[in-house]
């Protein structure tokens, strides 16, 4: 799915209210995703979605589990690049 952006551009997200809120979701959820990358581990898949749900009420149920895998992605490239 494309969309002409407001630049001129395409926008390919799919998800732009995701793409709105990433931001702060990130700042909310860092701090889980780090602790369990400390240990090697990573967060279980209920403590985030319970943790953006309540920082995200609004937010549809279905679109929790596409901000999870996007936030989780995103922590570890940055994760990996830092060590490097």
């Amino acid at each position: 799915m494309s969309v002409q952006s407001g630049n001129g551009g395409v926008e390919r997200r799919k998800y732009p209210h995701i793409r709105d809120i990433f931001d702060d979701a990130y700042r909310i959820a860092s701090p889980l995703l780090a602790t369990h990358g400390e240990g090697g581990g990573t967060p279980s898949r209920s403590m985030l979605h319970q943790t953006l749900h309540n920082a995200f009420p609004d937010l549809h149920k279905q679109d929790l589990p596409i901000l999870i895998a996007s936030l989780t992605r995103v922590f570890r490239e940055q994760d990996k690049s830092s060590r490097q």
